[in-house]
């Protein structure tokens, strides 16, 4: 299953955060480095004004030139008191001072200066000092745009994960989307295509089941007229060995009835506990060999929990593999632990395991041989849709083919049904 770290829901939140980091730092770095500009630029009006004020004085300047200098330099009258005040405490004026005394402070607010005579006290405010708060403001509105155009990218890439869950229930044999994505971007396409592709794989997979259930139906019918034949021959051990051969067919055509439901994901697996004894003797009677068995069971008592019909089908074409190539013509089959096994005497695969599960695979190092055929690829099917794992080692001249976790008990007091 795909982890989030591994999302690309994951990755654009990532690049969000870095982008929105990224503007944080540049925003603060750019602000800081004005405010600093700014400070310095105070300090050198600082320092002119109290120069430019003094040499006023100094050539027989007045109140009302001073005035005139500071309107000029965009210093306004302001009324606040407290800063008046504190101006007033320092360097309280002489009693015998005759003229205009003024006096300066750079505060955070901006600089204030205060002219002061015995009949008139006047504040003025350094009004061209500019706020910052448009940079905050502006800081503000790019972290909304970022994170508009962060929800924007995911609400287009949202429809991405409902067709992952589409996907996924296709793979399970839902082949009838149930969400249709109206846009036209590049996932509004995919999702296009998308149906169209399983739209033709729905019409193509009931055309198949349609073509073999046509077979298996016509194939039904002649049977049954042989069977019907077969029971009027008087020759008893000739009848014997028609009706059987009759009953063969029909059994391999359930079988191949329960593999297409299988594949189009509409049969319902009924897992039930039952003697390893009873699976056999079911096996033997569909190969034909109950009388003269070439199966040795050691684990007889041992109990399996599966869906009988399907289990019955793996065993009975791993058991007709493991006599038909094997070089006595025997198989063993027991238990140990929560696995069943099947060791029969013969060479070793040729390839590995996973290529025999294929359809119809053919052994081209030995064009003699038959291949496994369709018995390798049942045997996988039908384990695998009850969770049983398969797997193979070749051991003492022997293949031994191993079904995982199917054995519940490898010894039950419940007694075989020898009489089936």
């Amino acid at each position: 299953m795909l982890s989030f770290r591994h999302s690309i829901f994951f990755k654009i939140i990532i690049l969000f955060l870095c982008a929105l980091l990224s503007f944080f730092a540049i925003s603060y770095y750019f602000i800081q480095e004005h405010i600093e500009n700014e400070n310095i630029l105070s300090e050198l009006r600082y320092s002119q004004f109290t120069t430019t004020i003094n040499e006023i004085m100094q050539y027989g300047g007045n109140l009302q030139i001073i005035k005139q200098y500071l309107q000029t330099m965009q210093f306004v009258p302001v009324e606040e008191e407290e800063i008046k005040r504190v101006l007033q405490e320092i360097n309280k004026l002489p009693t015998d001072f005759e003229g205009v005394f003024a006096k300066a402070i750079n505060t955070q607010n901006g600089i204030y200066i205060l002219l002061e005579t015995h009949n008139e006290t006047t504040l003025y405010k350094d009004n061209s000092r500019k706020s910052y708060e448009d940079f905050y403001i502006i800081t503000l509105i790019g972290i909304i745009l970022l994170t508009f155009v962060f929800f924007i990218v995911l609400k287009s890439l949202m429809p991405l994960k409902i067709l992952k869950g589409q996907i996924k229930q296709f793979a399970d044999g839902a082949f009838t989307p149930q969400y249709k994505q109206n846009t036209k971007d590049e996932i509004g396409e995919l999702y296009c295509e998308f149906h169209k592709a399983s739209n033709k794989i729905k019409s193509l997979n009931e055309s198949r089941s349609l073509l073999l259930r046509s077979i298996m139906h016509e194939l039904k019918t002649p049977i049954t007229k042989g069977r019907i034949v077969a029971e009027m021959v008087e020759n008893d051990s000739q009848k014997q060995q028609l009706c059987s051969a009759f009953m063969r067919l029909n059994d391999l055509i359930n079988e191949f009835a329960k593999i297409e439901k299988i594949n189009s994901k509409s049969y319902h697996i009924n897992k039930q506990e039952f003697l390893l004894y009873d699976l056999i003797h079911h096996t033997e009677e569909m190969l034909l060999i109950h009388d003269s068995s070439p199966i040795t069971l050691e684990s007889e008592n041992a109990l399996i929990k599966a869906d009988f019909d399907l289990f019955a089908i793996a065993l009975k074409n791993l058991l007709d593999n493991a006599i038909k190539y094997s070089t006595d013509g025997k198989v063993r089959v027991y238990t140990k632990n929560d696995k069943l096994y099947t060791s029969s005497k013969g060479e070793a695969l040729q390839y590995p395991l996973e290529d025999y599960f294929k359809p119809y695979f053919k052994n081209e190092k030995s064009p003699q041989s038959q291949g496994f055929g369709l018995g390798m690829y049942i045997i996988k099917n039908t384990l695998d849709n009850q969770g049983f794992d398969f797997s193979y080692k070749y051991e003492d001249g022997c293949n031994i083919f191993i079904i995982h976790h199917c054995v519940v008990e490898n010894y039950c007091p419940i007694k075989p049904k020898k009489g089936d």
